[in-house]
């Protein structure tokens, strides 16, 4: 369903779509608020024109995700309805911190975002709808969707390829990284990452430095994240990567990240060993896009964010 605050609730289900099932459950309502304040007076946030833009394209979005999740028959986490507030309030887009507080299906988004185009949405719905307890795994997915199937550019590669994105940036955090030779990047260590649970922000120390969960460190550490995950999806299916999601389900007011055994339970190897392979795409630089990227650093822009 679709609403303004305080106006009527609307199904999100399509009449042509199928219905509803206990494999595969049915979409539920969503609402928008555009409220705001200025100098202590209500103002609404966005112009009319920019609320009916950002509906459709949330509605595009909640469209897209549930195809792929059909097509890979991985049924999202039913959500009776989504909450959207969009206000000068918010600094950050958050969905995945309020569901681990037992607000599943609220989604903040900063109005600045909204107006620029730039709101990760898709982002915010795989926090909703696929949520998990290690931050590391939701945050990694919410990326590699949200650059897979997001139909807009966002934080943190804004339309550049993940990979791209990752060795632009470890050229910065690692000084004696060489292109063709992984074993230069081992000081960025994912193992680190993963013992991270919800909703405690991703934090990675890279030799004296530590990336956390300012704007700066963020926009580092999501790519990271995103560029693992589309590793393991994409070299060693959705099926093993399922599977290792559902062994750190979120749940409310818990912690648990998950235990190191679980990846060579799931995967066959341990998690040191894909880190090794996640080593091996950044440092390899055989592509055309990844020899220009090496040839002519570029000074990334580092965006006000943190997602959560």
């Amino acid at each position: 369903m679709v609403s303004a605050a305080g106006g009527q609730l609307l199904s999100l289900r399509p009449a042509a779509a199928p219905m509803g099932s206990a494999a595969f459950p049915e979409a539920g309502t969503v609402s928008f608020d555009f409220a705001g304040v200025v100098e202590g007076l209500p103002y609404p946030s966005l112009s009319s024109a920019q609320q009916g833009r950002f509906k459709a394209d949330f509605l595009g979005e909640v469209a897209s995700i549930r195809q792929w999740a059909r097509q890979q028959q991985w049924p999202p986490l039913p959500v009776r309805e989504l909450q959207v507030l969009v206000s000068d309030e918010y600094k950050i887009p958050r969905s995945l911190v309020p569901a681990s507080i037992g607000k599943l299906g609220r989604m903040e988004f900063p109005a600045w975002k909204a107006v620029a185009g730039e709101a990760a949405i898709m982002h915010e719905l795989v926090h909703v709808h696929f949520p998990n307890g290690n931050r590391l795994l939701a945050e990694g997915l919410a990326v590699y969707l949200q650059a897979k199937i997001g139909g807009n550019r966002a934080f943190p590669n804004f339309g550049q390829p993940l990979r791209q994105v990752v060795r632009e940036l470890v050229g910065g955090m690692v000084a004696q990284f060489a292109p063709g030779k992984p074993e230069t990047l081992e000081a960025v260590r994912i193992s680190d990452l993963d013992r991270i649970a919800t909703p405690s922000p991703l934090r990675l120390r890279v030799g004296k430095i530590l990336y956390d969960s300012t704007p700066g460190g963020q926009a580092h550490i999501y790519p990271i994240a995103g560029s693992f995950i589309e590793l393991l999806i994409e070299s060693h299916g959705l099926e093993r990567f399922r599977a290792l999601y559902a062994r750190t389900p979120l749940v409310p007011f818990a912690r648990d990240a998950g235990s190191a055994e679980r990846w060579e339970e799931t995967y066959g190897v341990s998690l040191p060993e894909l880190e090794r392979q996640w080593r091996s795409t950044i440092a390899d630089f055989s592509d055309a896009s990844a020899v220009t990227a090496a040839a002519q650093p570029v000074r990334r822009r580092l965006p006000p964010d943190e997602m959560s």
